[in-house]
């Protein structure tokens, strides 16, 4: 498995779905089939994962991803992560395509990728909690399935291009234990 993680600016505006759909569908019908999000103003912080590991169900292929993480800048590594709180609620939906190409906008650049087929390629969640009546937004995480032809060094072009102040995370060294002397 191969991971990157990217420290990169929160985000204005997301839209991310079969082209079709939007030409095709309006209201609820589309909210459902696609992502169009503006992130909260209390996201100051974001995420890039850039990923990529063996396909466990089809051993000649390989999956990769880029999923954003947006969040407050005191949580946001909590979610990058991958972790959540425990009083914390997900609301999720699979992004799917009927036309083997996926639309994405992010603050105005734009790109039309062919995926090779239909399916789902990408799900959108948000990290909620309630307060009485309101639900307060913690994080939103969107996953993007990158098609075959894209090899790591390709996604990591395209994240380039979205989000052009890529700062890399290097991981955190494992400190080694030492067994004690006797």
């Amino acid at each position: 498995m191969r991971k990157e993680i990217y420290k990169v600016k929160c985000p204005q505006h997301i839209v991310f779905g079969d082209p079709m759909y939007f030409e095709r569908f309006r209201g609820n019908e589309l909210n459902r089939l696609t992502v169009d999000y503006r992130p909260s103003k209390y996201f100051d912080a974001a995420r890039l994962v850039l990923k990529e590991e063996p396909n466990h169900e089809l051993s000649e292929y390989v999956n990769r991803s880029i999923t954003l993480y947006a969040a407050p800048r005191q949580t946001i590594e909590v979610y990058a992560g991958e972790q959540i709180y425990t009083f914390q609620k997900i609301s999720a939906k699979n992004i799917g395509v009927d036309t083997a190409r996926y639309y994405l906008n992010i603050d105005g650049r734009k790109a039309e990728i062919k995926t090779g087929g239909d399916g789902w390629w990408g799900r959108f969640e948000e990290y909620y909690r309630e307060a009485g009546k309101d639900r307060l937004s913690d994080a939103v995480v969107l996953t993007i399935a990158m098609p075959e032809e894209y090899d790591f060094e390709g996604m990591k072009e395209l994240a380039g291009y979205f989000f052009e102040d890529l700062q890399p995370i290097s991981p955190q060294k494992q400190q080694k234990r030492e067994m004690p002397a006797r």
